[in-house]
């Protein structure tokens, strides 16, 4: 720790104590880091974390530990070292049971220290055995504290500072396990962080932006493939969209994340994965809004309800993937590209005169539809593949018009990213 450390712009959190100085409550939380550093020798945590594939040196370098499983064992070491039991509570290591007993607030758990993104210590991120009860939570986060808030900090900011300001793509896993898997992985080419237990928030990506230049590195997302980690994917778009143009996801297998991938196949396997499965993220996000309307279109009246449902959509996602996104929604919808390019422009028109949207908070999910407007052409050539569409009939195309009509005579066509002339 280098200099005067200074806390963090949180909103005041309410404590049952309040912690006497934010230099305190780091130095209570480097304590903690390095008892529980000196537990994984005679523990479990050792096998554990050597079958994930953590060497030795990984182990350092992360500085991960092991919370015992005994109720008061890292209360007796902190009060050893002089702390006060208040001090303990107000920095989330201890809770006070309604009997006004203490107990530590991890146990039994490898132990994952999350440092501000300047390096200090100010919380944990504790994983269960593999043989814990069902009831148990698998990981288990540090108590908000006037040093931490969940929705704030980024699990391994710190660590990838370095790789960042050299250029590597930031990749936002979904937990410290798989961020340690990609950085080792990655040789430099990729800077993991992962969200603290929650979504991703745009507090959260602002804090990532003030060490990474997004709009030319871009990012990735490398969630877990189950619906959850596709609908956490899907919701951080928005939030990235106006960091940067370049979004890209590295979907998995189904059941695998990068952690299990490192740990079957080892460092090279998970980076080969992570550069030839990108895409951009959003085709996941088309793909979920048409997994919506997948039982309906079917039928011609369902391509057109689909078609209305989704143009806007598309209107409201960055520039580069606009062109894509309308060749692919053709394809999908089984409509030529002129109609899907008319519906998108008419969507975006109506985003245009309803303005900007209003009442969004930071650290809420933006919305996807709206941006800037840009003049561009869309070209059936964008297509990923040969589309094998048709022209909707007269009577489809008069039906589309009465929820989507033309712009005026001379209107320019608009699609998201550009500016209007004049």
């Amino acid at each position: 720790m280098n200099g005067q450390l200074r806390p963090p712009a949180y909103p005041n959190l309410s404590n049952e104590y309040s912690i006497d100085g934010y230099q305190e409550g780091v130095a209570v939380h480097e304590v903690a880091a390095r008892f529980y550093r000196e537990q994984v020798a005679g523990s479990w945590a050792r096998e554990y974390l050597a079958g994930r594939g953590f060497h030795p040196d990984v182990q350092q370098r992360w500085q991960i530990g092991y919370a015992p499983a005994g109720r008061q064992a890292l209360i007796r070491h902190l009060r050893g070292e002089a702390y006060r039991d208040a001090l303990i509570v107000a920095a989330g290591l201890a809770r006070r049971s309604r009997y006004g007993e203490l107990s530590d607030v991890f146990r039994d758990r490898v132990m994952f220290p999350i440092r501000s993104s300047h390096g200090a210590t100010i919380g944990f991120i504790g994983r269960a055995p593999e043989h814990a009860n069902a009831d148990v939570p698998k990981y288990l986060n540090t108590p908000a504290t006037l040093l931490y808030d969940k929705g704030q900090v980024l699990f391994g900011l710190a660590e990838a500072r370095p790789a960042l300001a050299a250029g590597a793509v930031p990749v936002i896993a979904e937990g410290p396990l798989d961020a340690i898997a990609v950085a080792m992985a990655g040789g430099g080419t990729y800077a993991p962080v992962a969200p603290c237990g929650t979504a991703l928030t745009a507090h959260q990506v602002s804090a990532l932006s003030q060490f990474a230049d997004l709009a030319a590195t871009g990012t990735l997302i490398a969630f877990d493939s189950d619906d959850a980690g596709r609908r956490a994917a899907v919701g951080a778009y928005p939030l990235l969209r106006s960091h940067t143009g370049r979004i890209g996801a590295a979907p998995f297998p189904a059941g695998q994340d990068p952690a299990q991938i490192l740990r079957e196949n080892g460092p090279a396997v998970l980076a080969e994965m992570l550069a030839r499965n990108a895409c951009p993220l959003a085709d996941l996000v088309i793909d979920a809004q048409l997994a919506q309307w997948e039982r309906w279109t079917v039928f011609a009246e369902g391509q057109i309800a689909a078609l209305r449902a989704i143009a806007p959509v598309i209107a409201g996602l960055a520039l580069p993937d606009v062109a894509r996104q309308v060749a692919r929604l053709a394809e999908r919808l089984e409509l030529d590209h002129p109609t899907v390019t008319e519906a998108v422009t008419d969507a975006l028109t109506a985003l245009i005169r309803a303005g900007p949207p209003t009442g969004n908070r930071q650290g809420h999910h933006a919305e996807l539809p709206g941006a800037h407007p840009v003049a561009v052409s869309v070209s059936s050539q964008d297509s990923p593949h040969r589309i094998g569409s048709r022209r909707l009939t007269s009577g489809e195309q008069a039906a589309n018009a009465t929820d989507h009509p033309r712009p005026q005579a001379g209107a320019a066509r608009l699609l998201p990213g550009s500016r209007v002339a004049g």
